[in-house]
């Protein structure tokens, strides 16, 4: 078995549910050590050759929400910052094209220059934001999809399982063009992992320390 490799995808600049998607782990590397038990139990896959859908586990694995939930709240006045800041450049810009014929050039010149500004100011700390939640992101989820990761390998064993295939990606590579359901060991793996690691209530991930100016 190879473990899962953490690889977040982080939302688009300014949606206000930045990590309300999942971090998806398509890429695999070696296993340093032994697998970590999985609890017995559950039905598994009846072939050797099971699919999972890593997409679920935003919803399904437990820690994993709480820490992504976590970082929802840890973000969101960021967020909001930046959706004030692309309305403040919607409006500008709707200004100039209904009332620019209608007032004097310098104040639509003023208007013009706010825009630009405003623009300028959103693309610096759009980037700034991207990079602080990627960074984060990797933090807070990387060793969670370790332990996954790890009990996947476990599980498999215990099982029979002798390759997983992540569904999504496989089908979107062409590779999957029919699997029976029992192939399916979506629920049932986070069944199981969630048996064995409880999340902790209120676990929400820590804030990072602010920057200096």
């Amino acid at each position: 078995m190879r473990r899962l490799a953490f690889a977040a995808a982080i939302c688009s600049l300014l949606s206000l549910a930045a990590f309300a998607q999942t971090p998806t782990p398509p890429a695999t590397r070696p296993t340093g050590g032994g697998a970590a038990p999985a609890a017995a139990g559950g039905t598994g896959a009846d072939a050797k050759i099971a699919i999972i859908n890593t997409a679920a586990f935003r919803t399904g694995i437990g820690e994993l929400k709480i820490k992504l939930d976590g970082l929802n709240s840890e973000f969101e006045p960021r967020q909001k910052e930046l959706q004030a800041l692309q309305d403040r450049v919607n409006n500008l810009k709707n200004q100039i094209q209904t009332q620019g014929a209608t007032v004097q050039p310098n104040v639509r010149n003023q208007w013009a220059e706010e825009a630009a500004e405003k623009e300028k100011e959103l693309k610096r700390k759009g980037e700034d934001y991207q990079s602080l939640a990627q960074k984060r992101l990797e933090e807070v989820s990387g060793p969670i999809y370790d332990k996954i990761g790890k009990f996947l390998e476990g599980y498999s064993q215990q099982r029979g399982i002798t390759m997983v295939l992540e569904g999504g990606a496989a089908q979107q590579a062409g590779l999957l063009v029919f699997a029976a359901q029992a192939t399916d060991i979506t629920q049932d793996f986070m069944n199981e992992y969630n048996k064995v690691n409880p999340a902790a209530a209120g676990a929400a991930a820590p804030a990072a320390a602010p920057k200096k100016p």
